[in-house]
């Protein structure tokens, strides 16, 4: 099932990040995520900041619609 988030600026937190080139010729564009939204994040899974890292990976849904959606999941183990 399909879900409409709506989102007002005025009850969100807005902060801009510069956008930068990496990988080879350029082939990934990166921004930062602020680190208060990983905090956040790894408090409400029980986790500390670097147990976050280790076992957390950053994942971008996108599509038709306007922006981008940003969770952070269990990174997948290769069995």
């Amino acid at each position: 099932m399909a879900e409409t988030i709506q989102i007002s600026d005025q009850d969100v937190i807005i902060k801009r990040y510069k956008v930068r080139l990496t990988g080879r010729f350029g082939s990934t564009i990166e921004t930062t995520v602020p680190r208060e939204v990983f905090e956040r994040e790894a408090r409400r899974l029980g986790l500390t900041v670097i147990e976050a890292l280790e076992e957390l990976v950053a994942v971008w849904r996108y599509d038709s619609f306007d922006g981008l959606h940003l969770t952070f999941e269990p990174k997948k183990t290769r069995v």
